[in-house]
């Protein structure tokens, strides 16, 4: 069924699942996806079934021992904001927001930077790190288990994960800072939470450079891209990811500003 067009060109959901494949995305896979979807062209089905062409997508290519994670972050404490996990709605586009609200798909506890997930190992996921990008978080388990970093609809944004090796690497352009207020859960049951967030120096050098990101998972060919109807379709290892960087780092503490 063609459900997108891009310029002159319809496009099916297998031409999507043939892409993802292209890419490097398969069988029991662990992937975060994030999504600029107004990028990829004109629909032509309504949206929630638009939505769920994609989502269904990733299932299928993924199987049943694959695990799909979606970013849902609220930012909530930052703004003063208490985080309600059923009803604070994701800013990071319409599929992650569709996604999370799906049955079966849980969200982890994080008041600024949560995620939606399903799948295999799913509890892995689900452990309050201290910190919003430390030990036990998301990113964390994601290159433990060798997943992969997927952008739909644009290569210029998705490199959150980028912050999570910041954190690890512990550069100098940041600190850490305390976030406090209440999580409110599935069950409508709140409870006093605070967190710690590696946040920039604003008197300080320290505004993240996509491009010299880009060229060190470039010159280490940890950047599989294809075209998706107008738009990019990219997928990094993790693992690649996070090592890469780390050595960039070693040799110079500002080598992503």
């Amino acid at each position: 069924m063609e459900f997108l067009q891009a310029k002159d060109k319809t496009l099916t959901k297998r031409d999507f699942c043939e892409l993802l494949e292209r890419v490097g995305i398969g069988r029991a896979d662990c992937i975060c996806v994030h999504t600029e979807l107004f990028n990829l062209g004109l629909a032509l089905v309504k949206k929630e079934q638009f939505l769920h062409i994609l989502l269904s997508s990733f299932r299928e290519i993924l199987g049943p021992k694959g695990t799909l994670i979606m970013p849902t972050f609220t930012y909530d404490f930052c703004r003063g904001r208490d985080f309600d996990k059923r009803h604070n709605k994701s800013t990071m586009g319409i599929l992650t927001e569709f996604f999370r609200r799906q049955e079966g798909v849980v969200r982890t506890d994080d008041p600024i930077y949560s995620f939606a997930l399903e799948g295999e190992g799913v509890r892995d996921f689900l452990h309050q790190a201290r910190t919003c990008f430390g030990e036990g978080c998301v990113y964390d388990v994601l290159s433990k288990r060798r997943g992969k970093i997927v952008l739909l609809g644009s290569d210029a944004v998705g490199y959150t994960f980028t912050h999570f090796i910041e954190e690890r690497a512990g550069v100098g352009y940041r600190y850490y800072k305390k976030f406090s207020g209440k999580i409110i859960d599935e069950q409508g049951m709140s409870r006093h939470s605070s967190i710690w967030l590696f946040v920039r120096h604003l008197e300080r050098k320290s505004i993240f450079s996509l491009e010299k990101q880009r060229q060190i998972l470039e010159e280490s060919e940890n950047f599989k891209r294809e075209i998706f109807g107008n738009a990019p379709l990219v997928s990094i290892e993790a693992r690649g990811y996070l090592e890469e960087t780390l050595r960039a780092l070693e040799r110079d503490d500002s080598a992503l500003l």
